[in-house]
């Protein structure tokens, strides 16, 4: 059984000058019924209300209500499963994303590594390439004034 508010602006006090609990029953033969019980029900110092606030209903109406309620207890258990498994799939994107951006990082910095090495081997042809040609001139040079 479900408890309903007691704001529902039917309220009814029991024996006890209490305000009694408002239910629902979720039995198969009662459901969807509403019903009063005193707060003190199961305590021995319980004035023992328990009364119907609706009148009967048809038992296909009843069955009804119970097999919705049934169908819907189901799919709130499997919502809350599949919110868990959401949040698992969270956590462990979370620590792959971290991953991820590590990898990255190492990437990024074998790459620059790898990008300053070429840069030093470029400089390093363009001063072999002056090196020879400055040699030819000089070769030149020097079989110009051997020849003179």
């Amino acid at each position: 059984m479900s408890e309903n508010s007691v704001s529902s602006g039917l309220s009814r006090l029991c024996g006890c000058g209490l305000t009694a609990n408002h239910f629902v029953a979720e039995t198969q033969l009662n459901g969807g019924r509403r019903f009063y019980k005193c707060p003190h029900f199961d305590e021995a110092s319980s004035c023992g209300l328990w009364e119907w606030r609706d009148e009967e209903m048809p038992p296909h109406v009843t069955m009804l209500i119970h097999n919705l309620n049934t169908s819907l207890k189901s799919v709130e258990v499997k919502r809350n499963y599949l919110k868990k498994m959401v949040a698992n799939l969270e956590v462990v994107v979370s620590a792959e994303r971290l991953k991820m951006e590590k990898i990255i990082e190492e990437v990024e910095g074998i790459n620059s590594t790898k990008l300053q090495k070429v840069a030093r081997m470029e400089a390093q042809l363009q001063n072999m390439k002056l090196f020879i040609v400055f040699s030819w001139i000089v070769f030149v040079l020097v079989l110009v004034f051997k020849m003179m």
